[in-house]
């Protein structure tokens, strides 16, 4: 498949946020891509990199963009770990399809800080998502905090 290079519209919620029309915990922008903090986070520091071109699945992107964005979200990991968030690991995961409990149509990895024995929170965590969307998104302020804990720690 062929990357598409026109953002999918109005419907897109990533496609407005990197058009600017809608708010975001930027951590780190380029040319290609952003990454962002999840704003139903899993856990502290989760963040979302995606290319600001709409492609739904990873096939939908050109091999550079692909190389670029993982490129990225490997950077992010690295500058999380040397932040004060200091995970003991970090998850890497791409839900390509409702079925993988994509939410958004819009490619997109998650970099998921991680800590030795966090299995069964995690697994609570994903299973109450439901009940996250409804009470709604985690508090801007902390998200805007935590965005720039990462960011400080991203080498040039």
């Amino acid at each position: 498949m062929s990357q598409t290079t026109l953002p999918q519209g109005p419907k897109c919620i990533f496609c407005r946020i990197v058009a600017g029309e809608l708010p975001a915990s930027r951590v780190f922008e380029d040319d290609v891509c952003l990454a962002l903090m999840d704003v139903f986070p899993l856990r502290p520091g989760h963040v979302l990199v995606m290319p600001k071109t709409h492609g739904e699945h990873l096939a939908d992107l050109s091999p550079a963009l692909r190389a670029h964005l993982l490129e990225t979200a490997n950077r992010i990991a690295q500058a999380l770990r040397r932040s004060a968030l200091a995970p003991d690991g970090i998850h890497f995961a791409v839900n390509e399809g409702r079925a993988a409990h994509q939410t958004v149509p819009h490619c997109h990895i998650h970099v998921l800080p991680r800590r030795r024995r966090d299995l069964l929170g995690l697994i609570g965590q994903i299973l109450s998502k439901p009940i996250q969307l409804i009470r709604g998104p985690s508090a801007p302020d902390e998200r805007e905090r935590q965005a720039r804990l990462i960011a400080e720690q991203l080498e040039p």
